[in-house]
Protein backbone atom coordinates (compact mmCIF):
# COMPACT_ATOMS: atom_id res chain seq x y z
CA UNK A 1 0.00 0.00 0.00
CA UNK A 2 2.99 2.67 0.88
CA UNK A 3 4.52 1.91 -2.43
CA UNK A 4 1.01 2.34 -4.50
CA UNK A 5 0.82 5.69 -2.64
CA UNK A 6 4.32 6.46 -3.21
CA UNK A 7 3.87 6.06 -6.78
CA UNK A 8 0.39 8.36 -7.13
CA UNK A 9 2.29 11.63 -4.67
CA UNK A 10 5.20 11.02 -7.32
CA UNK A 11 2.87 11.17 -10.96
CA UNK A 12 0.98 14.45 -9.26
CA UNK A 13 4.38 15.94 -8.12
CA UNK A 14 5.37 15.60 -11.99
CA UNK A 15 2.19 16.33 -13.42
CA UNK A 16 1.91 20.00 -11.23
CA UNK A 17 6.33 20.65 -11.61
CA UNK A 18 5.91 20.93 -15.53
CA UNK A 19 2.90 21.25 -16.66
CA UNK A 20 3.38 25.35 -16.12
CA UNK A 21 6.84 24.77 -18.29
CA UNK A 22 6.76 26.35 -21.59
CA UNK A 23 9.05 22.97 -22.63
CA UNK A 24 6.08 20.45 -22.05
CA UNK A 25 6.55 16.88 -21.30
CA UNK A 26 4.88 14.28 -22.67
CA UNK A 27 2.17 12.61 -20.12
CA UNK A 28 3.31 10.00 -18.22
CA UNK A 29 2.01 6.32 -19.44
CA UNK A 30 -0.49 4.51 -17.00
CA UNK A 31 0.21 1.50 -18.25
CA UNK A 32 4.03 1.75 -17.16
CA UNK A 33 4.50 0.28 -13.71
CA UNK A 34 7.47 2.05 -11.57
CA UNK A 35 10.47 0.21 -12.12
CA UNK A 36 12.34 -1.75 -9.73
CA UNK A 37 15.89 0.16 -10.52
CA UNK A 38 16.17 2.86 -13.33
CA UNK A 39 19.61 3.61 -14.42
CA UNK A 40 20.18 7.27 -15.15
CA UNK A 41 23.41 8.07 -17.46
CA UNK A 42 23.58 11.58 -17.34
CA UNK A 43 26.16 12.27 -20.78
CA UNK A 44 28.02 15.77 -20.99
CA UNK A 45 29.83 15.23 -24.26
CA UNK A 46 29.71 18.44 -26.09
CA UNK A 47 33.67 18.06 -26.27
CA UNK A 48 36.36 15.79 -27.88
CA UNK A 49 34.29 12.84 -26.80
CA UNK A 50 31.27 13.69 -28.80
CA UNK A 51 32.24 11.08 -30.95
CA UNK A 52 32.45 8.02 -28.61
CA UNK A 53 28.41 8.67 -27.40
CA UNK A 54 27.35 6.74 -30.45
CA UNK A 55 29.60 3.43 -29.24
CA UNK A 56 27.57 3.51 -25.98
CA UNK A 57 24.47 4.42 -27.32
CA UNK A 58 24.42 1.28 -30.09
CA UNK A 59 25.28 -1.03 -27.16
CA UNK A 60 22.70 -0.13 -25.29
CA UNK A 61 20.14 -0.03 -28.27
CA UNK A 62 21.38 -3.76 -29.07
CA UNK A 63 20.77 -4.34 -25.20
CA UNK A 64 17.42 -3.29 -25.47
CA UNK A 65 16.70 -4.64 -29.09
CA UNK A 66 18.19 -8.01 -27.91
CA UNK A 67 15.94 -8.52 -24.62
CA UNK A 68 19.34 -7.96 -22.73
CA UNK A 69 18.12 -4.88 -20.05
CA UNK A 70 16.04 -6.80 -17.23
CA UNK A 71 12.49 -6.65 -17.67
CA UNK A 72 11.84 -4.59 -14.68
CA UNK A 73 14.59 -2.14 -15.49
CA UNK A 74 15.06 1.31 -17.53
CA UNK A 75 18.07 2.93 -18.87
CA UNK A 76 17.31 6.49 -19.10
CA UNK A 77 20.20 8.17 -21.39
CA UNK A 78 20.71 12.01 -21.34
CA UNK A 79 22.97 12.99 -24.16
CA UNK A 80 24.68 16.69 -25.20
CA UNK A 81 26.63 16.10 -27.80
CA UNK A 82 27.38 17.95 -31.31
CA UNK A 83 22.85 17.80 -31.24
CA UNK A 84 20.67 19.10 -29.27
CA UNK A 85 20.15 17.64 -25.61
CA UNK A 86 18.31 14.64 -25.60
CA UNK A 87 16.96 12.12 -23.02
CA UNK A 88 16.51 8.34 -24.55
CA UNK A 89 14.65 5.67 -22.85
CA UNK A 90 15.98 1.75 -23.41
CA UNK A 91 14.01 -0.80 -21.75
CA UNK A 92 12.61 -4.44 -22.82
CA UNK A 93 10.03 -2.56 -25.03
CA UNK A 94 13.36 -1.07 -27.10
CA UNK A 95 14.08 2.25 -27.69
CA UNK A 96 12.13 5.73 -27.02
CA UNK A 97 13.38 8.84 -27.58
CA UNK A 98 11.33 10.77 -24.68
CA UNK A 99 12.31 14.18 -24.96
CA UNK A 100 14.36 16.78 -26.91
CA UNK A 101 15.06 20.45 -26.18
CA UNK A 102 14.63 23.20 -28.50
CA UNK A 103 18.24 24.70 -27.84
CA UNK A 104 21.46 23.71 -26.30
CA UNK A 105 22.39 23.79 -22.39
CA UNK A 106 25.30 23.63 -20.66
CA UNK A 107 25.53 20.45 -19.18
CA UNK A 108 28.08 20.87 -17.08
CA UNK A 109 26.37 23.49 -14.78
CA UNK A 110 24.89 21.64 -12.12
CA UNK A 111 21.61 23.60 -11.83
CA UNK A 112 21.18 21.94 -15.52
CA UNK A 113 22.36 18.92 -14.10
CA UNK A 114 20.06 19.01 -11.30
CA UNK A 115 17.03 20.00 -12.97
CA UNK A 116 17.71 17.13 -16.02
CA UNK A 117 18.07 14.31 -13.24
CA UNK A 118 14.67 15.35 -11.24
CA UNK A 119 12.52 15.34 -14.39
CA UNK A 120 13.85 11.98 -15.26
CA UNK A 121 12.91 10.57 -11.79
CA UNK A 122 9.80 12.58 -11.33
CA UNK A 123 8.78 10.91 -14.94
CA UNK A 124 10.27 7.40 -14.41
CA UNK A 125 9.31 6.46 -10.41
CA UNK A 126 11.43 3.63 -9.93
CA UNK A 127 12.28 1.78 -6.32
CA UNK A 128 15.62 2.31 -7.01
CA UNK A 129 18.74 4.41 -9.05
CA UNK A 130 21.61 3.99 -10.29
CA UNK A 131 23.76 7.19 -11.92
CA UNK A 132 26.85 7.11 -14.73
CA UNK A 133 28.10 9.98 -14.99
CA UNK A 134 29.53 10.49 -18.47
CA UNK A 135 32.85 12.58 -19.94
CA UNK A 136 36.12 14.38 -19.32
CA UNK A 137 36.99 13.92 -16.05
CA UNK A 138 40.65 15.16 -13.87
CA UNK A 139 39.68 13.72 -10.10
CA UNK A 140 39.59 16.38 -7.59
CA UNK A 141 40.96 19.26 -9.32
CA UNK A 142 39.52 22.31 -9.45
CA UNK A 143 38.88 24.74 -12.42
CA UNK A 144 40.49 27.64 -11.57
CA UNK A 145 42.32 29.39 -14.10
CA UNK A 146 44.56 32.57 -12.10
CA UNK A 147 47.69 33.32 -13.63
CA UNK A 148 50.35 35.75 -13.97
CA UNK A 149 51.55 36.81 -17.15
CA UNK A 150 50.87 33.46 -18.84
CA UNK A 151 47.60 32.02 -20.07
CA UNK A 152 46.53 28.88 -18.05
CA UNK A 153 44.52 26.18 -19.00
CA UNK A 154 43.18 24.13 -16.15
CA UNK A 155 41.70 21.30 -15.41
CA UNK A 156 38.36 20.47 -14.85
CA UNK A 157 36.89 17.94 -12.47
CA UNK A 158 34.32 16.31 -13.94
CA UNK A 159 32.17 17.58 -17.37
CA UNK A 160 33.47 19.33 -20.35
CA UNK A 161 31.33 22.06 -22.34
CA UNK A 162 32.27 23.80 -24.93
CA UNK A 163 29.25 26.11 -25.78
CA UNK A 164 29.07 26.10 -29.12
CA UNK A 165 28.17 22.14 -30.23
CA UNK A 166 31.60 21.46 -31.78
CA UNK A 167 33.63 18.07 -31.12
CA UNK A 168 36.49 19.97 -32.08
CA UNK A 169 37.60 21.51 -28.81
CA UNK A 170 37.04 21.11 -24.87
CA UNK A 171 36.15 23.94 -22.71
CA UNK A 172 35.80 26.06 -19.59
CA UNK A 173 32.94 24.82 -18.53
CA UNK A 174 32.98 22.41 -15.70
CA UNK A 175 31.96 21.21 -12.39
CA UNK A 176 34.14 20.51 -9.49
CA UNK A 177 33.59 17.48 -7.21
CA UNK A 178 31.63 19.38 -4.38
CA UNK A 179 28.87 20.64 -7.46
CA UNK A 180 28.47 17.13 -8.07
CA UNK A 181 27.57 16.80 -4.46
CA UNK A 182 25.26 19.82 -4.30
CA UNK A 183 23.62 17.94 -7.44
CA UNK A 184 22.69 15.36 -5.40
CA UNK A 185 22.05 16.48 -2.23
CA UNK A 186 19.40 18.80 -3.75
CA UNK A 187 17.87 15.58 -5.80
CA UNK A 188 17.36 13.71 -2.42
CA UNK A 189 17.28 10.30 -4.12
CA UNK A 190 20.39 7.89 -2.77
CA UNK A 191 21.99 5.99 -5.74
CA UNK A 192 22.34 2.41 -5.34
CA UNK A 193 25.82 3.16 -7.16
CA UNK A 194 27.91 6.26 -9.10
CA UNK A 195 29.71 5.08 -11.86
CA UNK A 196 32.15 6.85 -13.43
CA UNK A 197 32.50 6.59 -16.67
CA UNK A 198 35.23 9.40 -17.05
CA UNK A 199 39.05 9.78 -16.67
CA UNK A 200 41.05 10.11 -13.33
CA UNK A 201 37.80 10.11 -10.64
CA UNK A 202 38.11 7.27 -8.54
CA UNK A 203 40.44 8.84 -5.94
CA UNK A 204 40.01 8.90 -2.24
CA UNK A 205 39.46 12.53 -2.25
CA UNK A 206 36.33 12.22 -4.48
CA UNK A 207 35.23 9.07 -3.00
CA UNK A 208 35.05 10.49 0.76
CA UNK A 209 33.27 13.16 -0.69
CA UNK A 210 30.17 11.56 -2.21
CA UNK A 211 30.23 8.70 0.93
CA UNK A 212 27.05 9.63 2.17
CA UNK A 213 25.04 9.79 -1.38
CA UNK A 214 25.50 6.41 -2.76
CA UNK A 215 26.39 2.64 -1.98
CA UNK A 216 28.88 1.95 -4.17
CA UNK A 217 31.35 4.14 -6.43
CA UNK A 218 32.75 2.83 -9.05
CA UNK A 219 35.03 3.89 -11.48
CA UNK A 220 38.72 4.45 -12.69
CA UNK A 221 42.31 6.13 -11.12
CA UNK A 222 43.64 6.41 -14.27
CA UNK A 223 42.53 7.59 -18.03
CA UNK A 224 39.84 5.51 -19.30
CA UNK A 225 39.49 4.73 -23.43
CA UNK A 226 36.73 6.63 -24.92
CA UNK A 227 34.96 3.77 -25.81
CA UNK A 228 34.08 3.78 -21.61
CA UNK A 229 32.30 1.01 -20.47
CA UNK A 230 31.15 -1.92 -22.23
CA UNK A 231 26.75 -1.36 -21.91
CA UNK A 232 25.77 -3.97 -24.06
CA UNK A 233 28.21 -6.52 -21.43
CA UNK A 234 26.89 -4.39 -18.18
CA UNK A 235 23.71 -3.49 -18.38
CA UNK A 236 22.19 -6.84 -16.55
CA UNK A 237 24.78 -5.53 -13.78
CA UNK A 238 23.91 -2.46 -13.85
CA UNK A 239 20.39 -2.99 -13.98
CA UNK A 240 20.69 -5.38 -10.74
CA UNK A 241 23.45 -3.05 -9.10
CA UNK A 242 25.39 -6.30 -9.29
CA UNK A 243 28.97 -5.27 -8.31
CA UNK A 244 31.05 -8.48 -9.66
CA UNK A 245 28.68 -8.74 -13.39
CA UNK A 246 29.51 -5.47 -13.76
CA UNK A 247 33.71 -6.46 -12.73
CA UNK A 248 33.27 -9.24 -15.29
CA UNK A 249 31.96 -7.27 -18.22
CA UNK A 250 35.02 -4.80 -18.12
CA UNK A 251 37.34 -7.92 -18.11
CA UNK A 252 35.55 -9.54 -20.73
CA UNK A 253 35.13 -6.35 -23.02
CA UNK A 254 39.12 -5.16 -22.09
CA UNK A 255 40.47 -8.54 -22.90
CA UNK A 256 44.17 -7.08 -24.13
CA UNK A 257 43.82 -8.64 -27.44
CA UNK A 258 45.47 -4.87 -28.14
CA UNK A 259 47.20 -2.37 -26.75
CA UNK A 260 44.22 -0.71 -27.34
CA UNK A 261 41.71 -2.72 -25.44
CA UNK A 262 44.09 -3.36 -22.46
CA UNK A 263 42.28 -3.49 -19.18
CA UNK A 264 42.77 -0.75 -16.84
CA UNK A 265 42.55 -0.26 -13.10
CA UNK A 266 39.09 -0.03 -12.26
CA UNK A 267 37.82 -0.14 -8.48
CA UNK A 268 34.62 -0.52 -6.85
CA UNK A 269 34.60 1.22 -3.60
CA UNK A 270 32.30 0.06 -0.83
CA UNK A 271 31.19 3.73 0.69
CA UNK A 272 29.96 2.23 4.00
CA UNK A 273 33.31 1.10 4.88
CA UNK A 274 35.30 4.98 3.88
CA UNK A 275 34.98 6.71 7.36
CA UNK A 276 36.76 3.77 9.03
CA UNK A 277 39.81 3.79 6.31
CA UNK A 278 39.67 7.48 7.25
CA UNK A 279 39.95 6.64 10.53
CA UNK A 280 43.04 4.24 9.88
CA UNK A 281 44.58 6.08 7.46
CA UNK A 282 44.63 9.44 9.35
CA UNK A 283 46.96 8.76 11.97
CA UNK A 284 49.81 7.39 9.89
CA UNK A 285 49.56 10.64 7.80
CA UNK A 286 49.97 12.54 10.67
CA UNK A 287 52.83 10.37 11.84
CA UNK A 288 54.48 10.12 8.49
CA UNK A 289 53.36 13.26 6.49
CA UNK A 290 53.61 15.82 9.54
CA UNK A 291 57.14 17.80 8.17
CA UNK A 292 56.00 19.23 4.91
CA UNK A 293 59.13 19.99 4.04
CA UNK A 294 60.86 16.46 4.08
CA UNK A 295 58.52 14.08 1.98
CA UNK A 296 58.82 10.51 2.41
CA UNK A 297 61.18 9.12 -0.42
CA UNK A 298 58.27 7.08 -0.97
CA UNK A 299 56.52 9.86 -2.87
CA UNK A 300 59.27 9.87 -5.65
CA UNK A 301 58.95 6.08 -6.47
CA UNK A 302 55.08 4.91 -5.59
CA UNK A 303 52.78 4.19 -7.97
CA UNK A 304 51.76 7.00 -10.10
CA UNK A 305 48.31 6.94 -12.95
CA UNK A 306 48.43 10.23 -13.73
CA UNK A 307 52.21 12.24 -13.97
CA UNK A 308 51.54 16.18 -13.63
CA UNK A 309 51.70 17.60 -16.75
CA UNK A 310 53.02 21.42 -17.43
CA UNK A 311 53.03 22.13 -21.21
CA UNK A 312 54.74 25.08 -22.65
CA UNK A 313 53.72 25.97 -25.60
CA UNK A 314 55.51 28.65 -27.81
CA UNK A 315 56.61 30.12 -24.79
CA UNK A 316 53.36 31.95 -23.59
CA UNK A 317 50.80 29.85 -22.84
CA UNK A 318 50.63 26.94 -20.19
CA UNK A 319 48.22 23.76 -20.13
CA UNK A 320 48.26 22.66 -16.59
CA UNK A 321 47.62 19.08 -16.06
CA UNK A 322 46.38 17.28 -12.62
CA UNK A 323 47.94 17.38 -9.44
CA UNK A 324 50.03 13.70 -9.29
CA UNK A 325 47.41 11.06 -8.45
CA UNK A 326 49.19 8.09 -6.73
CA UNK A 327 48.04 4.88 -5.95
CA UNK A 328 47.44 4.84 -2.20
CA UNK A 329 47.93 1.48 -1.56
CA UNK A 330 51.63 2.25 -2.92
CA UNK A 331 52.12 5.36 -1.06
CA UNK A 332 51.56 3.78 2.34
CA UNK A 333 53.29 0.57 1.86
CA UNK A 334 56.35 2.75 1.43
CA UNK A 335 55.76 4.54 4.78
CA UNK A 336 54.35 2.28 6.88
CA UNK A 337 55.83 -0.40 8.75
CA UNK A 338 54.94 -4.16 7.88
CA UNK A 339 52.72 -4.47 10.52
CA UNK A 340 51.30 -1.19 10.16
CA UNK A 341 50.65 -1.67 6.49
CA UNK A 342 48.91 -5.24 7.05
CA UNK A 343 46.03 -3.90 9.72
CA UNK A 344 45.56 -1.12 7.54
CA UNK A 345 45.68 -3.08 4.16
CA UNK A 346 42.50 -5.11 5.29
CA UNK A 347 40.52 -2.32 6.19
CA UNK A 348 41.26 -0.71 2.50
CA UNK A 349 40.57 -4.36 0.98
CA UNK A 350 37.19 -4.18 3.04
CA UNK A 351 36.40 -0.98 1.25
CA UNK A 352 37.42 -2.37 -1.88
CA UNK A 353 36.28 -5.35 -2.22
CA UNK A 354 36.35 -5.50 -6.20
CA UNK A 355 39.16 -4.54 -8.47
CA UNK A 356 40.62 -5.33 -12.12
CA UNK A 357 43.94 -6.44 -12.25
CA UNK A 358 45.37 -5.02 -15.18
CA UNK A 359 48.44 -7.72 -16.47
CA UNK A 360 49.73 -4.99 -19.18
CA UNK A 361 49.60 -1.37 -20.31
CA UNK A 362 47.17 0.64 -21.16
CA UNK A 363 46.47 3.92 -23.20
CA UNK A 364 47.18 7.10 -21.82
CA UNK A 365 46.44 10.31 -23.45
CA UNK A 366 49.49 12.08 -21.69
CA UNK A 367 51.44 14.03 -24.59
CA UNK A 368 54.35 11.43 -25.64
CA UNK A 369 56.36 14.89 -26.67
CA UNK A 370 56.32 15.56 -22.52
CA UNK A 371 56.73 11.75 -21.03
CA UNK A 372 57.76 9.74 -23.97
CA UNK A 373 55.34 7.21 -23.85
CA UNK A 374 51.58 7.35 -24.66
CA UNK A 375 50.83 4.42 -22.14
CA UNK A 376 51.17 3.43 -18.59
CA UNK A 377 51.25 0.16 -16.53
CA UNK A 378 51.56 -1.18 -13.02
CA UNK A 379 54.98 -0.76 -11.57
CA UNK A 380 53.88 -1.65 -8.08
CA UNK A 381 51.98 -4.41 -8.69
CA UNK A 382 52.11 -5.83 -4.61
CA UNK A 383 50.76 -3.36 -3.22
CA UNK A 384 47.93 -2.10 -5.90
CA UNK A 385 44.72 -1.11 -4.54
CA UNK A 386 43.27 0.57 -7.65
CA UNK A 387 42.41 4.05 -6.02
CA UNK A 388 44.12 7.03 -6.19
CA UNK A 389 45.24 9.63 -3.04
CA UNK A 390 47.20 12.74 -3.89
CA UNK A 391 49.91 14.09 -1.51
CA UNK A 392 50.05 17.82 -1.07
CA UNK A 393 53.41 19.43 -2.81
CA UNK A 394 55.35 22.75 -2.38
CA UNK A 395 54.49 23.84 -5.95
CA UNK A 396 50.84 23.12 -6.05
CA UNK A 397 49.65 26.66 -5.52
CA UNK A 398 52.36 28.38 -7.45
CA UNK A 399 54.11 26.86 -10.31
CA UNK A 400 57.22 28.37 -11.33
CA UNK A 401 58.13 28.50 -15.17
CA UNK A 402 61.34 31.09 -14.65
CA UNK A 403 62.14 33.33 -12.65
CA UNK A 404 59.87 36.17 -13.99
CA UNK A 405 56.82 34.00 -14.77
CA UNK A 406 54.54 31.68 -12.26
CA UNK A 407 50.96 29.83 -12.69
CA UNK A 408 48.90 29.80 -9.73
CA UNK A 409 47.38 27.33 -9.15
CA UNK A 410 45.68 27.29 -5.99
CA UNK A 411 45.58 23.18 -6.09
CA UNK A 412 46.62 22.76 -1.90
CA UNK A 413 44.19 25.61 -1.00
CA UNK A 414 42.08 24.05 -3.03
CA UNK A 415 42.41 20.33 -0.94
CA UNK A 416 41.91 21.75 2.07
CA UNK A 417 38.45 22.18 1.44
CA UNK A 418 38.03 18.61 0.59
CA UNK A 419 36.55 16.57 3.35
CA UNK A 420 39.54 14.21 2.78
CA UNK A 421 41.60 16.62 4.68
CA UNK A 422 40.41 16.74 8.01
CA UNK A 423 39.47 13.00 7.90
CA UNK A 424 42.30 11.43 6.06
CA UNK A 425 44.85 13.12 8.87
CA UNK A 426 46.33 16.46 6.65
CA UNK A 427 44.92 18.70 8.80
CA UNK A 428 47.31 17.55 11.83
CA UNK A 429 50.42 18.40 9.62
CA UNK A 430 52.33 21.06 8.82
CA UNK A 431 50.30 21.30 5.71
CA UNK A 432 47.63 22.65 7.60
CA UNK A 433 48.66 26.80 7.95
CA UNK A 434 47.16 26.87 11.29
CA UNK A 435 47.97 23.51 12.65
CA UNK A 436 49.00 24.00 16.03
CA UNK A 437 52.45 23.64 16.40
Amino acid sequence: MNYIIRYIILLFIAFTAFTSCSDELPPLDPVTPATRRTVLIYMVAENTLSPSTEYDINELEYAANTNTIPSDCNVLVYKDNTGLPSITLFNRLGVTTWKTWNKDQNSADSTVMLATLREMILNYPSQHYALVLWSHGSGWSPRKKTIDEITARQARAFGVDNGHNSAAENGDYGMNVSSVRWVLEKLGVRMDYILWDACLMQGIETAYELRGLTDWIIGAPTETPGTGAPYDLAVKGLCNADMPAILEAYEKYYDNKSRYTSLFPLSFIKTSELDALAEATAPYIEKYFYDKDHRPAIVNTAQVYSPRKFLVVNGNQVEVGTPIAYDMGSIMAGVLTPEEYDTWRKQLDKTIPYKTVPTREWMTSFSPAVYGNDFCKLTDGEHYSGISMNVPQDNYDIYRIDNARSVRLWWNTYYRTMNWWKAGGWSKTEWEPTADK
